[in-house]
């Protein structure tokens, strides 16, 4: 296995730099992203992380970086995990759609690899990405968006998908109504979980840079350390600042 994780890296990060070297007379475009969600149950998950990409049409690499914390129970006590988590990656952008494809490795500090709402696993391992995304035309243009990673040290897959539609008549209205699915799981050595989230979501553009989204919603958790399933509703707020 770390010869297997060594070898990825080494590769990615070939492929990345080589990628980088041959963009380096283009414009490299910072992004910076949030996320807090808590929910009845008393989890919680924050989430940081920044993007820097090439812009313009075609294919061109990206670099992307979070860090998260997840504070989570287990019984009667709380446990809690962090992690910080590098991406090299290649993302396609067209005029109203795009796809990206990633590989890199997540650190992870008290490790459980079956800690249930861990988005980039809850051990430290290689990790894949994928996302897509489509913008829709006309006055009530339809947005969508899928986002998945999967942690092959623990085993654990994440996956959430978006539908967005402007909140008045105008397809340039800073609101947007949608609704998200998520659902991750996973586990190894006995330890293991499955979640899954849906619920409406609302964003709303402060400026053409900074966007926030808020959701409320229903989420189902289970996992090795519970007698059975549970049901919580959930509250999740995020930001994306391109200076």
């Amino acid at each position: 296995m770390h010869k297997y994780r060594n070898g990825i890296l080494a590769l990615a990060a070939f492929f990345g730099l080589a990628a980088f070297g041959s963009a380096a007379e283009a414009q490299l475009h910072p992004s910076f992203y949030g996320s807090a969600e808590a929910d009845t149950r008393n989890p919680q998950f924050y989430l940081l992380g920044t993007y820097l990409g090439v812009g313009g049409f075609g294919w061109s690499p990206y670099l992307n970086a979070s860090a998260y914390l997840l504070d989570y129970p287990v019984v009667d006590t709380q446990e809690t995990l962090s992690a910080v988590s590098p991406t090299l990656g290649l993302a396609y952008a067209a005029r109203s759609k795009g796809v990206s494809f990633g590989v890199g490795y997540a650190w992870v500090r008290h490790p459980n690899a079956g800690a249930p709402g861990a988005e980039g696993g809850g051990s430290n391992g290689v990790t894949a990405s994928f996302g897509a995304y489509h913008r829709g035309r006309g006055r009530r243009s339809l947005d969508t968006q899928l986002l998945s990673n999967y942690n092959f040290g623990s085993q654990y897959v994440w996956a959430r998908g978006r539908g967005s539609v402007p909140f008045g008549a105008s397809a340039t209205h800073p609101a947007r109504l949608g609704l998200e699915l998520v659902g991750q799981g996973g586990g190894k050595d006995a330890s293991s979980s499955s979640t899954f989230e849906v619920g409406p979501t609302f964003e709303y553009g402060w400026a053409p840079n900074l966007r926030t989204t808020g959701a409320i919603g229903y989420k189902n958790v289970g996992a090795s350390f519970l007698a059975a399933r549970e049901s919580a509703a959930y509250f999740k707020l995020e930001f994306s600042l391109s200076p």
